[in-house]
């Protein structure tokens, strides 16, 4: 009886309260949405339903989602064993737009997983257990129409050296008119993942095979000579050398940190999407995915492998805290897959050297601002591109800095916190707003532009003839720290 007056009670509060909290979300935002924080909430049986529980659990995500102050929920996996646990991303909507497109998120504040997005696998896999024991079978693909590649050619000095070595990095360049022709031409047929391929691609795949299966990549960054990083949505990668599929992981926390990730659009295809020889799935607990695949040889506490001659798959495992309960659990959050004789090393983006004196006059435009090339602001390029974000396609300078440009005149440029790991400190990147002279504080900004702004809670918008500028700041406070800023040339 008591069991009873308690859920009463709680299901009571939840209905008086629950206008005042943020929504779960039943379809993805038009804009993609910044992803403030990731988290897990478990909810142990006590004789209630099992509705009631899972009820009270996404109840217990939204009051999450209140004293984080975001805008809203996206539920990304429930899991019923002998208690339910629910994982979820806290999101805040881009530029105020609360617009929903047509796309169903994995799960609904029912918790009810659309049909539209059940996994299913149309063409046959080899399995894991069966794979383990024979070599990988290439498969056919249907070819699409790709325009051409352009070859850009890096040059690169050497530390102590008087001479310019000259290293070469193929990456596709395409129009936003042939990028979305191009993901139009491809449908994705499977995102299970097995010793023989991952979402339909195999080690040695070329990259041509690369985008006939899964369409352009959403970025591609540039690792060292001859080495690329392809990104699929914002987790999975594809670890390209001369032009050849080398490895393929979807890790949490890899390459690009939350700021990085939120500069590429969300794709439902590819993220959170995928499943280990067609059983285990994205944050599955380590029991669970141990009694599905029974073959899998333990490493670490937090690492599973299995293997072949040629490849091997390796499973990664997070451990969560419950919002709930003091007690952990491990959940699987990311694999890697590779040839046996692929040895990579330490992946780090390779960025381009730019001149730091002429970013003032591009960030903080005057009342006239004249043209600027990009060819004057970079001493080295190396291609680092995002091809799909909210605001079309974007050139990656370094790893605050991200312009637009047409026929080398630069159009729009961005400055962020930094997009990669390690994470930088406030410290790290408020001296280097400091280095180039940028407002750093809110009150700093508003001085510099003698108050004549917009002002709107945490971002002040300045707009002139020859330019719109948009700065964010921590908060509404005048010593508020900028975090990013955006000036588009008009």
């Amino acid at each position: 009886m008591k069991k009873l007056l308690v859920l009463s009670a709680l299901l009571i509060s939840m209905q008086v309260s629950a206008k005042s909290l943020p929504p779960i979300l039943e379809y993805l935002p038009n804009c993609t949405p910044n992803l403030i924080e990731g988290i897990y909430i478990e909810t142990k049986y006590n004789g209630s339903s099992n509705d009631k529980l899972v009820e009270s659990a996404f109840h217990l995500v939204r009051q999450k989602a209140k004293e984080k102050r975001v805008d809203a929920v996206i539920i990304t996996n429930l899991i019923e064993t002998n208690k339910i646990i629910v994982t979820a991303d806290l999101i805040d909507y881009c530029d105020e737009d609360d617009s929903l497109s047509s796309v169903s998120t994995a799960y609904n504040r029912l918790s009810r997983k659309p049909i539209s997005l059940q996994r299913t696998t149309t063409q046959p896999q080899t399995q894991i257990a069966k794979a383990s024991q024979s070599q990988p079978v290439k498969k056919s693909i249907n070819s699409i129409d790709l325009p051409a590649t352009t070859r850009t050619e890096i040059t690169r000095t050497e530390p102590n050296r008087r001479t310019s070595a000259s290293v070469s990095s193929t990456i596709p360049r395409y129009t936003e008119k042939q990028l979305a022709d191009l993901a139009s031409q491809v449908s994705l047929k499977s995102s299970n993942v097995t010793l023989s391929s991952a979402y339909g691609v195999s080690i040695d795949d070329s990259t041509n095979q690369l985008i006939n299966t899964l369409g352009p990549a959403s970025a591609i960054f540039t690792l060292n000579d001859q080495t690329n990083a392809w990104l699929y949505g914002r987790e999975l990668w594809f670890i390209v050398k001369n032009e050849t599929v080398k490895k393929i992981t979807y890790k949490e926390r890899s390459v690009l940190n939350f700021t990085g990730k939120n500069l590429i659009s969300y794709d439902e295809k590819f993220d959170n999407n995928w499943r280990i020889d067609d059983k285990a799935t994205y944050r599955d607990d380590v029991a669970k995915v141990n009694r599905q695949l029974n073959y899998l040889k333990r490493q670490t506490k937090d690492q599973y492998i299995v293997s072949n001659q040629s490849n091997i798959l390796t499973l990664d495992f997070n451990e969560f805290s419950s919002y709930y309960d003091d007690a952990s659990e491990l959940l699987l959050t990311g694999f890697n897959f590779q040839s046996r004789d692929f040895d990579q090393g330490k992946v780090d983006i390779l960025f381009s050297d730019i001149k730091h004196e002429k970013l003032y006059d591009l960030l903080i435009p005057s009342n006239d601002p004249q043209p600027q090339k990009l060819d004057t602001l970079v001493t080295r390029y190396v291609p680092n591109i995002i091809n799909f974000s909210d605001s079309g396609m974007w050139e990656v300078l370094s790893k605050n800095i991200q312009v637009k440009h047409k026929n080398n005149i630069i159009k729009q440029v961005k400055l962020s916190e930094s997009i990669n790991y390690p994470v930088e400190s406030d410290a790290e990147f408020m001296r280097f707003l400091n280095k180039l002279k940028i407002p750093a504080t809110r009150k700093a900004m508003l001085d510099h532009f003698n108050g004549n702004v917009t002002t709107w809670l945490e971002k002040i918008s300045v707009s002139r003839d020859g330019f719109v500028l948009k700065a964010e700041f921590t908060s509404e406070d005048d010593d508020a720290m900028l975090i990013s800023l955006d000036v588009e040339y008009l």
